[in-house]
């Protein structure tokens, strides 16, 4: 009998480990499905953002050529305002340069 008793502790401490991995699992599958849905949210965010910047890109270009064709000073200094200037030949917009930024330190090995 003292095997069938400690197999049965044996099967009961098996079941028991088994039923707390079980719930760990659902937990972490909970938890994947949460960090998932937040992932997606910014993924169309970034998505929506490009879209933007192209919709934003044309309409700097339609205002700059509005403003060379119908020399509007007005638009012109909003736009300057906005780091906007306009090439006065071609009535392009060009974007002001961005601050140069610190070149990246040499990695040493």
């Amino acid at each position: 009998m003292s095997t069938d008793s400690w197999l049965y502790r044996l099967l009961v401490a098996l079941s028991g480990i088994t039923l707390i991995l079980v719930i760990a699992y659902i937990v972490v599958i909970q938890d994947n499905r949460s960090i998932q849905a937040e992932i997606n949210q910014r993924q169309q965010f970034i998505n929506q953002s490009i879209q933007l910047g192209r919709i934003e890109d044309t309409l700097v270009r339609a205002l700059a050529a509005t403003a060379v064709d119908s020399k509007d000073d007005k638009l012109r200094d909003l736009l300057a305002q906005n780091g906007i200037t306009i090439n006065p030949k071609t009535g392009a917009p060009e974007k002001a340069p961005a601050p140069a930024a610190a070149a990246p330190a040499a990695a040493g090995r």
